[in-house]
């Protein structure tokens, strides 16, 4: 089979046009005068520089963010038709959210967040891990399944914090931690048991220039350990000769295993990842401007035992990540702009220490721009515009199976939102419309080498998958907030989000029947914020 390469020109040149539109906004941003303290609503509105005070704490030392404490209990139903294979039918998740920022009296600033869930996903089928096809395109290529559908009752736990610091003039410094605990339960033969524990590191250490520019570098190291266990209610069905539930092995995306017969039932995967990266950061009464780029190195392992002794180890996935970003911040009589862009590229691959070579890659590359332009009147949202625009070139090449996938695809959005006010409380009106084209040079190709034995997962899983991909599909969104101010400058909010995927008209040549009925999510929750 003839294997092409992805061709990143049109990336490259979509980029500089975004970078120098950006710059463009950067110079006018900046000659403008501004309000100098920095107030964070828990609101699409300022999710942009939400995301940017946690992930990168370091560039923000110097200017003045106000304290906040977000609390959220909510419940979100999501009823999942026109979706890939490897997702439920129907989700239920009930979950508590807290985040908060704080900066005391000798200028440290803490912050952190928590996340509690509990999920529970009907008629679930084709995987046995915690990997969803919602998610990704292509889940981890070395995973257990069975065709049979069945139900999980899932708990996570995810709590991260930390602290940022002027130590001198020039020297600031910054320290993040994050802890994660997951247990995934199929209540279905082959019922898989998982438990998985995450723990990981960060600093970021910067260096004043002179009063408004900053240099920074980062530095971070995680664990990800998940132990694996499958058990059957009725060992008689793990044969052939009933292929709902014989145990499978995928190996890549499409080569099947069907070697792991011992009595032993506990398996293992371990990831451990790295990241190393540097920025500039420029600061100002009005406004803030930060530049970084980091790579990334992920190495999961998967062992045929629970112990990670090197003789148990069978499948590995190197995975190399490159990450750019440009953000931009600035406010002026009551508006404020806001602007990300990114750039990802990724590349894996994954190696089979038994047969002592790879068998399965892919290469990832996206260039994401977000944008909005709002006013505010104090805490009080008057208007918002926004744009977003998500580029994707990704390829997935099963060398063994053989599965050759390239998908390439284009997400364009716009949103707005408005508050409309009362004598104590305001009601928010937040409307999103999102559209997905799928692009021409998307192609599959597929040669089966298993004399006919694995044909159902290509029929089943990854032709469904393509034509889900090459679907266009129209996403619009609305969300409703009304907010009431209770006593020591609280406010509760409560609210409720509407979310479709409405399928449009299907580019592929496949004869593929797919779920075309829309898939819808519903939530509502309260709020306490401070």
């Amino acid at each position: 089979m003839k294997i092409y390469k992805i061709k990143i020109n049109n990336i490259k040149s979509n980029a500089l046009k975004y970078w120098a539109l950006l710059l463009l906004l950067f110079s006018f941003v900046f000659t403008v005068n501004a309000q100098d303290t920095i107030k964070v609503q828990n609101h699409i509105i300022d999710n942009q520089i939400k995301n940017q005070i946690f992930r990168y704490p370091i560039a923000y030392t110097t200017p003045n963010i106000k304290d906040f404490t977000f609390t959220e209990v909510s419940y979100e139903h999501q009823q999942n038709e026109f979706a890939r294979k490897q997702v439920a039918n129907e989700i239920n998740t009930f979950q508590f959210l807290a985040q908060g920022y704080f900066t005391t009296k000798s200028k440290w600033k803490l912050f952190g967040d928590l996340a509690i869930k509990k999920v529970l996903e009907k008629n679930l089928g084709w995987v046995l891990t915690d990997d969803r096809a919602e998610e990704q395109e292509v889940i981890t290529p070395h995973y257990f399944y069975v065709p049979r559908k069945a139900n999980w009752d899932n708990q996570t736990y995810a709590l991260s914090g930390g602290f940022s610091k002027d130590i001198t003039n020039h020297l600031s410094v910054a320290v993040k931690a994050n802890y994660g605990a997951e247990k995934f339960s199929r209540t279905l033969d082959a019922r898989s048991q998982i438990t998985n524990r995450k723990l990981g590191g960060e600093a970021q250490i910067g260096y004043q220039i002179s009063k408004n520019h900053k240099a920074f570098v980062l530095g971070s190291y995680a664990q990800d350990q998940k132990d694996f266990n499958y058990t059957y209610n009725n060992l008689s069905l793990n044969y052939e000769a009933y292929p709902e539930t014989y145990l499978r092995f995928n190996a890549g995306y499409g080569r099947i295993l069907n070697s792991f017969k011992h009595t032993e039932s506990g398996y293992l995967y371990k990831d451990l990842i790295d990241k190393i990266g540097l920025g500039y950061t420029y600061t100002s009464k009005n406004s803030i401007f930060t530049a970084l780029y980091y790579t990334q190195n992920s190495n999961n392992v998967f062992y045929t035992s629970s112990l990670d002794l090197t003789e148990n180890e069978r499948m590995k996935i190197k995975t190399k990540s490159k990450h750019a970003e440009l953000f931009a911040f600035h406010k002026w009589n009551k508006k404020e702009i806001q602007s990300t862009l990114q750039f990802d590229q990724s590349d894996a691959r994954n190696f089979d220490v038994q047969s002592n070579g790879y068998n399965y890659t892919n290469s990832i590359n996206k260039v994401n721009w977000t944008t909005s332009l709002s006013k505010k009147t104090g805490s009080k949202i008057d208007y918002l515009f926004g744009f977003n625009m998500l580029y994707q070139q990704n390829e997935y090449n099963d060398i063994l199976a053989t599965t050759h996938i390239e998908l390439n695809s284009l997400n364009t959005g716009i949103y707005t939102s408005k508050d409309f006010s009362f004598k104590k409380s305001k009601l928010n009106s937040t409307v999103s419309f999102n559209m997905y084209f799928p692009l021409a040079s998307s192609k599959l190709d597929y040669y089966d080498t298993s004399g006919g034995t694995n044909a159902r997962f290509f029929d089943e899983v990854i032709i469904y998958d393509y034509a889900v991909n090459t679907t266009n599909y129209f996403a619009p969104a609305l969300r409703l907030e009304y907010s009431y101010p209770v006593k020591n400058n609280k406010t509760v909010v409560f609210f409720t989000n509407l979310k479709e995927k409405i399928a449009l008209k299907k580019q592929n040549d496949y004869n593929a029947i797919i779920n075309t009925n829309t898939t819808y999510w519903i939530q509502c929750g309260v709020q306490l914020n401070y």
